[in-house]
């Protein structure tokens, strides 16, 4: 049985709700493990903290400390110990967050944070307290009662003439994208990001030099780090050569000629003033009818990963009002929130899957975990384009 949680329930702190404008990672969860620890926490090795640290990864690290915020949270507010956790507490959560609406994945993945957190602070003791049967039975008991299938972004799928597609595609957003230098840093960075069927975090990553042109046109590009490769290894994706005009109308446009290659464009708009730039114009006029000069300034910083969401669902709404999507008016506010960084990558999975290739070669090529990664993202159309569709669509039809 699963009791409705009352009050304010757990939720992921932001650097502004802990009081800090700027911190890297490491000093992200450094202050909330601070917020954690007991006041009788026995010393811990400092170097042993820092080794550990410098062996995960930014993204790991930030995980960890929204992690931490929430059982803090759940904590103050049951008035219970938070460190050392105790079994039956963890299982008080566990079922707080089930009545909350979490998934089975959030759960689990809650829960190994906070084995984490125990083993950094060497307060794991003889086991575990998150590694108790009874806090074992209790992610199985969830798993059995809500399944295990998780929700995934909505696909962004190639579309156009050569694949008839429902709903938002890339071939309408790249549409859907102005002629302005913020139009072509939009359009640049789908198209590339939907080509090498990249992560946010690589997309935002990608430096001018990491292209490496090819004579047709075409080009690779080198990624030094990713998810699935912290340690450096690097790894190659094939850009097209209408990816790489698009890149090269960016860069004309924006003069950015190394670094990193997407960027902040910040735009002005202002009545009637003298032209000041060479990449400001005439042309736009207010809600009265007066002239804007607008001024497009790219500034030095990457893009943030909200940033990127903000990109795509701000096209997706311009190619919508322009006719370029065929989504009824009541069901458009639901697709446009359904998009997320991972939609490009979804997105490249699913047309793979669609033009016959199998899982090992997408999750080699895309750089999945493992197959089943990228199965679970095409599992309907593999269906489709699998051995029992190829043999019996031509003796059945």
């Amino acid at each position: 049985m699963v009791v409705a949680h009352e009050g304010p329930l757990p939720r992921r702190r932001t650097l502004r709700d802990l009081g800090v404008d700027s911190a890297s990672p490491a000093e992200r969860l450094m202050a909330t493990l601070a917020r954690g620890a007991p006041a009788d926490l026995p010393s811990v090795s400092a170097i042993g903290l820092e080794t550990a640290l410098e062996a995960m990864a930014p993204a790991s690290m930030l995980a960890l400390a929204a992690d931490l915020d929430c059982w803090l949270d759940w904590c103050a507010h049951e008035h219970r110990r938070v460190l050392p956790s105790e079994p039956e507490d963890l299982v008080r959560y566990l079922r707080a967050l089930e009545a909350d609406g979490k998934k089975p994945a959030t759960l689990a993945r809650r829960i190994a944070s906070l084995a984490t957190i125990h083993r950094l602070l060497g307060l794991a003791g003889d086991q575990l307290p998150t590694a108790a049967p009874m806090v074992r039975n209790a992610l199985r008991a969830n798993r059995r009662r809500q399944g295990t299938a998780q929700r995934q972004a909505a696909p962004l799928r190639f579309g156009g003439e050569l694949a008839k597609v429902r709903g938002f595609t890339i071939s309408a957003l790249l549409d859907g994208c102005s002629g302005d230098v913020q139009g072509l840093r939009d359009a640049a960075l789908i198209s590339l990001g939907y080509d090498a069927g990249l992560r946010v975090g690589e997309l935002t990553a990608v430096e001018v030099k990491d292209l490496r042109p090819q004579g047709d046109g075409t080009a690779l590009l080198h990624l030094p780090r990713s998810k699935t490769d912290q340690e450096g290894l690097g790894a190659w994706a094939w850009l097209s050569a209408d990816t790489m005009r698009r890149v090269a109308f960016w860069q004309a446009q924006s003069g950015v000629s190394e670094g990193v290659l997407f960027r902040r464009v910040g735009v002005d708009r202002r009545r009637q003033r003298a032209k000041e730039a060479a990449d400001a114009r005439w042309g736009e006029s207010d809600d009265h009818g007066a002239a804007l000069l607008v001024t497009y300034t790219v500034g030095d910083a990457p893009l943030t990963r909200q940033g990127v969401t903000g990109i795509y669902r701000r096209i997706a709404l311009t190619a919508a009002h322009s006719g370029l999507v065929d989504i009824p008016t009541g069901e458009l506010d639901t697709a446009i929130k359904a998009l997320s960084t991972h939609s490009l990558r979804v997105g490249l999975t699913q047309d793979l899957f669609a033009a016959g290739e199998d899982g090992a070669g997408i999750a080699l090529t895309l750089r999945w975990s493992s197959p089943s990664t990228a199965l679970r993202y095409g599992r309907q159309l593999q269906v489709q384009s699998g051995v029992a569709a190829r043999v019996l669509s031509r003796i059945r039809s």
